[in-house]
């Protein structure tokens, strides 16, 4: 089986044993509380060597990975013992290792709206972009588990092999979906946490899932489309991120129709746009951080080409709804909080 492992933030001086049980948790969208109970500001940094070990075996270590990456990557990451030094480049895996109270030694930069506790921000962060991380700081602290997207592996993954680094990669991004995320959240919390934390993570997921169920029940289908950015514009299938949250929910998205639901992100025709007319368009864009900045930018191309967007029934009927970026790509266990925002966002402005 290969060895894989992706890394988060790491800190740079944690010499105590770091993988203890998770205990109660935290809300997904407010880690926190975490270390709220915590007595010492030593204790709020590190964990004491006789707290309670991951259940796992004292000798072995594994992380599985998601059914949907073990084509690539095998069943599981296998290291001999616990990881004591994590480098976490992975919001998603981070969120997790917070709620079980494990230390990293080094970060990404934290995703904009998650709210860590305040000892996450006090930690060395490692910047990382879509094709570029800074190995050089990785490998100079001496990592034994580094944590990070599997966009990455390509370019970087070698290196890390070549200095005995092992890596665990993740799967983050427009295109992953809420199942996708679901099931490596659970992944995360049953390596760190143990069967505990997995059944907490499952019964969160399992309570958004029976209000959008609910919500699904007591309301009518609509047709809509999701519009990723212009211009030029691209459309996002059932299969994409905000796309498969909306797929809980009484929406029939068209663009399914169009092109093969697997490309998940596609370019978008104009004159397709106005065939289809979707009752309802959802407006998200990588470049924008707020559904404000969002509504500017789309506002500016209708003033630009209203022979095209006044034709549509969604613009005549103010039936657009502006996202924030969080509706753009995976922020991990955090979606649970986002699906919660869009079926409130939905019942005051689709009335």
């Amino acid at each position: 089986m290969r060895r894989r492992i992706g890394a988060f933030l790491l800190s740079g001086i944690l010499t105590v044993s770091m993988f203890a049980g998770c205990g109660s948790q935290p809300s997904t969208n407010n880690l926190s509380n975490t270390t709220s109970n915590e007595g010492s500001s030593e204790e709020k940094t590190t964990k004491n060597t006789e707290t309670e070990k991951t259940p796992q075996e004292e000798d072995h270590f594994t992380i599985k990975y998601p059914s949907y990456m073990t084509d690539s990557e095998g069943d599981a990451l296998e290291l001999e013992k616990e990881p004591e030094k994590i480098v976490c480049l992975s919001n998603a895996a981070l969120q997790i290792l917070v709620r079980c109270d494990i230390k990293p030694i080094a970060i990404t930069s934290t995703a904009s709206g998650i709210d860590y506790p305040d000892w996450v921000e006090e930690l060395p962060t490692i910047e990382t972009g879509m094709s570029e991380v800074d190995t050089e700081s990785i490998i100079a602290l001496e990592p034994d588990l580094v944590i990070m997207g599997e966009h990455l592996k390509e370019d970087y993954g070698k290196l890390l092999d070549d200095a005995d680094i092992p890596v665990y990669y993740s799967s983050e991004g427009p295109s992953t979906t809420y199942e996708e995320v679901k099931e490596a959240a659970v992944v995360f919390g049953e390596a760190f946490g143990g069967e505990e934390e997995k059944a907490a993570i499952e019964a969160e997921f399992k309570e958004v899932e029976d209000r959008a169920n609910e919500y699904a029940q007591n309301h009518d289908t609509k047709k809509m489309m999701i519009l990723f950015s212009l211009s030029p514009a691209y459309q996002q299938t059932s299969e994409g991120y905000l796309g498969s949250m909306l797929s809980l929910l009484p929406f029939e998205n068209l663009s399914d129709s169009l092109i093969d639901p697997s490309e998940r992100t596609a370019p978008l025709d104009m004159e397709k746009l106005v065939e289809m007319n979707p009752e309802v368009i959802f407006a998200i864009s990588p470049m924008a951080q707020t559904s404000e900045d969002v509504e500017k930018m789309f506002q500016a191309e209708f003033d630009a080409n209203p022979q095209i967007w006044n034709n549509l029934d969604a613009v005549k009927n103010g039936k657009i709804i502006y996202l924030p970026n969080e509706y753009v790509k995976s922020k991990g266990m955090y979606i649970i909080n986002s699906l919660n925002t869009l079926m409130d966002m939905l019942e005051e402005t689709l009335q």
